[in-house]
């Protein structure tokens, strides 16, 4: 998933949120969680193309 995808589902939560009454505050911590755990997992976020051109540099 790269940084686009995760925005727009950022966004589509938030919009969720907003229509359906739903705290917005939980929506935004549960992606900042998710987005924490990405990070520290040391999962790449910008997916397949940015290791394919890691592995051509090496």
């Amino acid at each position: 998933m790269n940084a686009e995808q995760f925005l727009a589902v950022a966004e589509s939560i938030r919009s969720y949120a907003l229509a359906s009454g739903r705290d917005l505050n939980a929506s935004n911590l549960f992606v900042h969680d998710m987005l924490m755990r990405a990070i520290e997992a040391g999962a790449r976020i910008d997916g397949p193309a940015r290791e394919s051109k890691e592995l051509q540099a090496a």
